[in-house]
């Protein structure tokens, strides 16, 4: 019995621990410790004319890895609200957040 347990439970899930969120009035960067990945949400809000509402809330997002050697760049991954010249996008950051799972509407330009 304690065998057939031991082969269902199977191995453990990777996850991110240890995680820190750096803002600034812009963006925000995540670094993560552990195994896995995980996801940087940024909440802004501004002028966008790369997608959506010209004027209002936009989400920009990035998956992050913990480990250097699969991704070194997406370690620390960071977005910022302000990309006037490549998005036209003028914001603020007004939330941030790491989390497992999206919980915000996926950016709608090729860039993010």
């Amino acid at each position: 019995m304690a065998t057939m347990v031991t082969l269902a439970a199977g191995p453990a899930a990777a996850e991110p621990r240890d995680c820190t969120l750096e803002r600034w009035w812009s963006g925000a960067a995540a670094h993560c410790g552990g195994e896995g990945t995980y996801i940087l949400e940024v909440d802004c809000f501004g002028v966008s004319v790369s997608g959506g509402q010209p004027m209002g809330p936009y989400y920009k997002s990035v998956t992050g890895h913990t480990d250097p050697a699969r991704d070194p760049i997406f370690t620390h991954p960071r977005r910022d609200c302000m990309n006037p010249l490549t998005l036209g996008q003028i914001g603020i950051a007004t939330g941030a957040r790491i989390t497992e799972v999206p919980t915000r509407p996926a950016p709608s330009n090729a860039y993010e």
